[in-house]
């Protein structure tokens, strides 16, 4: 075997033990517990913080969980943010539910993220499941 092909072989492999050792932990973040949770308003979803440090995020990382209580298959996910900026005071329309900040649209179930200090982060790409608006300050 030449040594150009062992070479590529080796790359490929480590490219693939990334890969797998990304999904384990992206995987894990999306299968934590919350350290918060509670109920909307009107009861119709369930809202919380999970904690998403790891080696790969900074150790403030949380994203929020929103479940339609009514169809609990519907989970929507925030991206990740800095659990400085939290606040889970509920609130609820027939129009959106939210918390400090963040709102749900429920007719479009898109996110509007209106953080003091938002920051983008690659694993957004993973976390979040739902279109969102960062608003300017």
């Amino acid at each position: 075997m030449s040594s150009w092909r062992k070479f590529f072989l080796s790359l490929a492999a480590l490219l693939v033990s990334f890969l797998i050792a990304v999904a384990f932990i992206v995987n894990g973040v999306l299968s934590r517990a919350p350290d918060v949770s509670k109920k909307s308003p009107y009861g119709h979803y369930l809202i919380e913080s999970v904690p998403a440090s790891s080696i790969l995020t900074p150790r403030d990382s949380v994203y929020l969980r929103f479940t339609d209580l009514n169809d609990p298959g519907h989970v929507y996910r925030t991206p990740l943010f800095s659990d400085v900026s939290l606040d889970m005071t509920a609130d609820e329309s027939e129009d959106a539910v939210s918390v400090v900040f963040i709102t749900l649209d429920k007719k479009s179930k898109e996110f509007t993220l209106a953080l003091s200090n938002p920051r983008k982060h690659w694993m957004d790409l993973f976390i979040s499941n739902t279109p969102y608006e960062i608003l300017e300050n």
